[in-house]
């Protein structure tokens, strides 16, 4: 168990340590309705409004990211009884190129002609695509679940690069199909992948399907691995919203301790990015039988860590009324620093639990501050 805990751990670091590197990643698990989509986009699309592209490039990202979503939404097969089949989406950026994979369930009967399409739009350059695309057209074979692949030509002609996919087993009748897409946001909007950057589209592919695998492990909902702001906040915030079952007083609660959350890294987490506002940081949330995690890491000054590690060992040593004296104290005593101390007590105060944290040395000036909230069902 405590080996587990630490693997679970190293990987999330790893994934905030992805931040330092220049790289996007956002990876979102479950349910694909029309609501949860559009903010899922609204995200990804704030995200990369950050690196200050051209609007012509960012278009064309953006394209992909729909047609991706869209795919899922028009194909997805998932059973209730099958938590490891939900869908998935996740974005990536590394240098000058985005990654966008997707996954879901589709029916194994339905493989073979998946593939067939597949294989048909790889085969082609981006005149024959172009072709191909308005033969589809004037023939009138589009369907109710998007016709004879106008999806995949669109994305391998936006793209410029051919399409990367994968079929894994889930059980007899079902097999999770996985979807991989890169897009350059060079000058030269023709250019194709490099051959000394073939390697990346492969380790991008093969990152979203860790991930996958350690979402499925931890029962996560969601996953955010990036630069934190208000917007971004807002955006998590609805999605949230959607995907959390329960009494509504519940969901509030468990809201409410997300922004406390989210807010304290807004304001005082660090960055080790140059030229981007906001904090990096990882947030995620699990679903434990009838508990739900509030996790995230940011970056710590060395030097702040023992006054907020005071702060967080004398909320959890007070019980639940002499939490509300001095949550009320503190919020009408003007004179005090309150910095980071009425978040802690409120999160302490609606979770019922103590709150859970860690430091991790990082290096000589940095620590890696992780704290979990749990909520729990009545």
């Amino acid at each position: 168990m405590e080996e587990q805990r630490r693997n679970s751990i190293q990987f999330i670091l790893d994934l905030m340590k992805d931040t330092r590197k220049g790289d996007l990643s956002y990876v979102y698990k479950g349910e694909f309705s029309q609501n949860i989509s559009h903010q899922i986009l609204s995200l990804a699309e704030k995200n990369i409004d950050r690196y200050g592209m051209p609007s012509k490039v960012k278009k064309r990202v953006f394209h992909i990211m729909v047609e991706s979503i869209q795919n899922i939404t028009r194909h997805q097969e998932a059973p209730e009884d099958a938590p490891e089949a939900t869908a998935i989406f996740g974005i990536q950026k590394r240098g000058h190129w985005y990654y966008v994979t997707t996954g879901n369930i589709i029916e194994k009967t339905k493989v073979p002609d998946l593939e067939g399409k597949l294989l048909k739009v790889n085969s082609l350059d981006q005149d024959e695509l172009t072709q191909f695309y308005r033969e589809i057209l004037s023939d009138g074979k589009i369907s109710t679940k998007g016709g004879a692949g106008l999806g995949l030509i669109e994305m391998a002609r936006k793209s410029g690069n051919k399409l990367h996919y994968d079929f894994r087993d889930v059980n007899k009748e079902l097999a999770f199909f996985y979807l991989h897409s890169f897009i350059s946001t060079a000058k030269d909007e023709g250019a194709t992948m490099p051959s000394d950057e073939n390697k990346n589209y492969i380790s991008t592919f093969n990152y979203i399907l860790d991930v996958h695998k350690f979402v499925n492990k931890e029962n996560i909902l969601l996953v955010y691995s990036s630069v934190l702001d208000q917007n971004s906040l807002l955006s998590l915030i609805q999605i949230l919203d959607s995907q959390v079952r329960g009494e509504l007083a519940f969901k509030k609660k468990i809201i409410s301790n997300m922004v406390e959350l989210l807010q304290n890294i807004i304001h005082h987490g660090v960055i080790k990015k140059e030229n981007i506002d906001g904090s990096q940081a990882v947030f995620y949330i699990s679903a434990i039988g009838n508990q739900i995690h509030l996790n995230t890491i940011n970056y710590i000054d060395n030097t702040n860590i023992p006054e907020v590690e005071e702060r967080l060992k004398l909320v959890n040593t007070l019980n639940q009324t002499e939490l509300e004296e001095l949550y009320n104290k503190k919020l009408f005593d003007f004179t005090a620093d309150t910095k980071g101390g009425l978040g802690f007590i409120e999160m302490r105060i609606k979770s019922k639990f103590p709150i859970q944290y860690d430091f991790i040395l990082d290096d000589e000036k940095y620590s890696f501050f992780l704290l979990k909230i749990v909520m729990e069902r009545k």
